[in-house]
């Protein structure tokens, strides 16, 4: 093991898995649809509207209906202009996600080796590579995986910060990209609250450098208020999100879904009490660059605890995925510690690959099969689709670039009459993602059709959270 550290190749084989992690990536990317949270995603951030209107549509306004989007608006207006250079497609939508998930693994990297050297890096970036949440997140709509990105700059800006002396161009940057986290991801705001911890516990603060850390702390904190007054205000009102805290949170800490897996999960969780109470002092009261990670990861577990109880739940895994590449470092410093490092680091290698292996496409989200249902009528006489669904899931559905390609239309019934002789009915009915696996009745909306006199049905499609069917009028 120790010649793959020491080999002149070492560099190479870094490569290769940085390689092996753009591939799961991809791979995942061109297997995957999209589900509810995207659809409101990709409505919000049309670019073919104005700004006016997509701040409308940030704050809830979906033309026949009203949800708002609580993330901060930059990462919208971010990918709103990614969508305007590259294409309004559902694919291009994810592909910006991808970009940021991707390149996670380069200051990921790096952070590693800062923190513990060639051996945990080496380690630590197969586990990172192979991780499961990184692979879904990174293909999700949705700001985490440009969080994830962004969140690793900071704390290798932060190690650089307080060990050297920086010049005016560097402590700028630091202060550009904080503040560009924090409006991307307020969460984020725990990782400052680790590291001043970490300074306290650590440095004296006569320290001129540590002084001005916090200086550079207070005008990030003016900064990212001062840009950021509007939407503080309106998420603060908020009393009340999807993911409330549960006793069952305490079981897993969320290892369960940053690994992917129960078996995957409770083996790192094992691996996390197990170096964390063997040597407890120092993994709290040492200046190691190690602790710095110990720091904003219990920050984080113990402000969302705070929140959730004081204020309103937000115990979700996305929310915090900035803490599990720093949980796989910190277990794999741990593990290069040991007497029987070498037996340990091969088996934890190969239960991660087993584990990426078998729950590859285990996401707990089950998205309705969009692709399949589009494929399926193309291959049909008729380019014609009647739905009776609202504009979020329309907009989305006809985003899909097979949709384009082959020139489909959408009559909404709910808003003109069919004139055609042949189409094909598309019902989104009971999808998995609202209610699990129970099998219910076709919903009301979806047999509309069915109680259409005009028209007669011709073929159905069977397929998961659709109710598909061709229909013809009768003459």
């Amino acid at each position: 093991m120790n010649k793959i550290f020491n080999s002149n190749k070492y560099n190479l084989y870094v490569f290769i898995i940085f390689l092996v992690s753009i591939v799961f990536k991809l791979y995942y990317f061109l297997n995957l649809d999209s589900w509810f949270d995207e659809w409101n995603m990709i409505y919000t951030v049309d670019p073919n509207i104005s700004n006016k209107l997509t701040w409308e549509r940030f704050f809830g306004d979906r033309g026949d209906g009203f949800l708002p989007e609580y993330y901060p608006p930059l990462n919208a207006f971010l990918l709103k202009y990614f969508l305007k250079f590259t294409g309004y497609f559902t694919e291009n939508a994810r592909f910006y996600s991808l970009i940021f998930g991707t390149l996670s693994f380069i200051p990921f990297y790096i952070l590693a080796n800062k923190i513990s050297g060639k051996k945990c890096a080496f380690i630590s970036s197969v586990i990172f590579a192979l991780n499961l949440f990184i692979i879904w997140q990174s293909n999700e709509i949705r700001p985490h995986s440009f969080v994830l990105f962004f969140s690793l700059l900071s704390l290798i800006f932060f190690i650089e910060i307080i060990e050297k002396k920086k010049n005016l161009l560097f402590y700028s940057s630091y202060v550009i990209l904080s503040v560009l986290l924090l409006s991307s991801w307020p969460f984020a705001l725990t990782i400052y609250f680790g590291k001043t911890i970490y300074i306290f516990i650590n440095y004296k603060l006569k320290n001129l450098k540590i002084l001005n850390l916090f200086i550079l702390y207070f005008l990030i904190l003016i900064l990212y208020i001062s840009i950021n007054q509007e939407y503080l205000i309106y998420h603060l009102k908020r009393d009340e999100h999807y993911t409330n805290l549960e006793i069952s949170f305490f079981y897993s800490f969320h290892f369960r879904s940053f690994f992917g897996s129960i078996p995957m999960g409770g083996i790192m969780l094992l691996l996390f009490g197990i170096f964390l109470i063997k040597d407890l002092k120092k993994n709290f009261y040492s200046n190691a660059r190690l602790n710095v990670l110990i720091y904003v990861i219990f920050s984080t577990y113990i402000l969302i605890i705070c929140y959730s109880i004081l204020r309103a739940g937000v115990i979700s895994p996305k929310y915090v995925i900035f803490i599990l590449p720093l949980i796989i470092i910190w277990i794999s410093h741990k593990i290069t510690l040991i007497k029987f490092n070498k037996e340990l680091i091969v088996l934890i290698i190969l239960t991660n690959i087993l584990n990426t292996y078998f729950y590859f496409f285990e996401n707990p989200i089950d998205r309705p099969p969009i692709r399949e249902v589009i494929n399926h009528i193309s291959q049909n006489d008729t380019n014609l689709l009647v739905m009776n669904e609202n504009q979020v899931f329309i907009n989305a559905f006809s985003n899909y670039k097979i949709f384009k390609k082959k020139n489909f239309k959408i009559i909404n019934i709910k808003e003109n009459k069919i004139d055609e002789n042949l189409v094909w009915f598309v019902c989104l009915s009971n999808p998995r993602f609202a209610v699990g696996n129970k099998i219910l009745p076709i919903e009301n909306k979806c047999k509309i059709m069915d109680n259409n006199q005009d028209f007669q049905e011709v073929d159905e499609l069977k397929i998961e959270d659709f109710y598909v069917k061709k229909y013809l009028k009768i003459k």
